[in-house]
């Protein structure tokens, strides 16, 4: 198996550098020499995921979505049912000369190929010959067979039940159907989301964080009648919000993406119901809310060769990354009522709700689903920059509200009460905000330190703060400097760090 990774050179400087300033570290465990697609996110690293899990969760909240939380693994018929255990496997080809095994659609995507996932075996095979691939690794000639690799990851619950870890999140957060029933008073619609670790057992990880064997999730599934998708209450109040939309008939056509309103969209038959442009319209405020920029992001719908045979409708949100151009972030898709029949029908248990005259009924459930890793690692590269009078000084422009440190603290000197004003100052803010304290080196030394890492705003205690109570707080971007009162620092830095 190969441990090649084929960062470019963009993106090989900024993983060194994310690893440099303990943001991601690996490929783990590094102690003993490693193994592709396994990755620790370091203290700022953390602290930035945690943020990005943090905005999810407001968001979902703000929508009536309840979180829960189901085990990482499950016996074998739960995915006998999904139907992960026959099919959810990627194609593999393998070197003749270095015997590395590649991952056949991935390897011809690198050399150009657009949505060679979506080939058949044949066609992959003959995509090869026409634009005769190399081995990554010794430039050795491929054997022409693919061979098909399960994502599964396996393991045993006692001394012999067979169980896998999950490949999602969103199967286990249907199992517990009945509870939610509960729950919400067999009223229909209701909404839940889950955040949680997933793990898929790539034959050859090869960009970072944004495609690892074990993983953060993040899915919500919206449980709703067939009625109920065509007159959704929650649209109208965002009918005229516009996002970038590249529907499969444009791809079809080679024309560009256009910006439309959700009104427009519908009318034009880019969604086929009304809460389904608003779930795609929600998982876009997601990560608005996560700080991705709106002019980096589009909506691409699958085209029919696409999509999944049970699925309605399916969307993916993309990121115009500086690394690695346009990246696939969030897949939004109508799954009807498909995943309630299949675990129904496996465990022979009724799954189904009622309606207003008592007939029964199997919900359609419409989902958002992404990795957390990844718009990580896109807030990384977006926001990744060079001074432009020192291009050896690095700044990571980060949003105040997702940074890792929000604010830094700084006595001009460890001493003569500066110190002791500084710890005064950090004592009360760590209670609002993710503060750092610094009183080492030089405070032009500070400053590029947190510039690194991304604070926002450094605050420095000098001689004059004792006398007037004010310190001077210095902006990460501009780097300019202004004198606030003390009094007025938390209601000043709470403003800002809301942008």
């Amino acid at each position: 198996m190969s441990k090649k990774n084929t960062l470019n050179p963009v993106s090989q400087e900024l993983t060194a550098f994310l690893s440099e300033k303990d943001f991601v570290y690996g490929p783990e465990p590094e102690l003993y020499g490693g193994i592709a697609g396994f990755y620790t996110y370091g203290p700022l690293g953390k602290r930035l995921k945690n943020n990005l899990e943090n905005a999810i969760r407001t968001v979902f909240n703000q929508h009536g979505f309840f979180e829960v939380e189901y085990p990482i693994i499950a016996p074998a018929a739960v995915w006998k049912a999904s139907g992960h255990l026959d099919s959810f496997n990627d194609p593999v080809i393998i070197c003749s000369k270095c015997a590395s095994s590649f991952r056949a659609d991935k390897l011809l995507e690198e050399k150009g190929e657009k949505n060679a996932e979506h080939y058949s075996d044949q066609k992959l095979i003959e995509t090869f010959k026409k634009k005769e691939v190399n081995c990554p690794n010794c430039k050795g000639r491929f054997n022409l067979e693919i061979k098909r690799h399960s994502l599964m990851m396996k393991t045993t619950i006692g001394q012999d039940t067979e169980a896998y870890n999950r490949p999602e999140t969103a199967t286990t957060t249907y199992l517990p159907f009945k509870h939610y029933q509960n729950f919400f008073r067999d009223k229909l619609p209701f909404s839940v989301f889950q955040i949680g670790k997933a793990f898929r057992n790539e034959i050859s990880p090869r960009q970072h964080v944004l495609r690892s064997r074990e993983f953060s999730q993040a899915e919500s599934q919206l449980f709703v009648s067939k009625e109920m998708k065509t007159n959704w209450p929650s649209f109208k109040p965002v009918e005229n919000d516009s996002l970038l939309l590249w529907t499969a008939e444009m791809q079809e056509k080679n024309k560009k993406p256009e910006t439309m309103s959700l009104k427009k969209a519908l009318q034009k038959k880019a969604f086929q119901n009304q809460a389904f442009a608003w779930n795609v319209w929600l998982s876009h405020q997601i990560f608005l809310a996560m700080g991705i920029p709106n002019q980096k992001m589009r909506l691409r719908q699958h085209k029919k060769d696409e999509r999944a045979f049970y699925a309605e409708d399916a969307w993916d949100l993309e990121i115009e990354l500086n690394s690695f151009d346009w990246t696939e972030c969030c897949g939004i898709h109508d799954r009807t009522d498909y995943d309630l029949k299949k675990h129904a029908e496996f465990s022979k248990q009724k799954l189904v709700a009622k309606d207003e005259k008592g007939k029964e009924f199997v919900p359609h459930v419409l989902e958002i689903a992404f990795g957390i890793d990844r718009p990580f690692f896109a807030l990384c590269d977006l926001f990744y920059a060079k001074r432009k009078e020192d291009q050896k000084r690095i700044l990571l422009q980060f949003p105040p509200k997702m940074a890792p440190i929000q604010v830094a603290v700084f006595p001009l000197m460890a001493k003569d009460g500066l110190d002791k004003k500084a710890r005064e100052i950090y004592q009360t803010l760590e209670k609002k905000f993710l503060v750092y304290y610094d009183e080492s080196g030089s405070i032009g030394r500070r400053y590029s330190r947190m510039d690194a890492v991304g604070t926002p705003y450094c605050l420095t205690i000098d001689y004059d703060s004792l006398e007037k109570n004010d310190v001077t707080i210095r902006e990460r971007d501009s780097m300019k400097q202004t004198r606030i009162l003390i009094s007025e620092l938390s209601s000043i830095l709470q403003k800002y760090s809301e942008k």
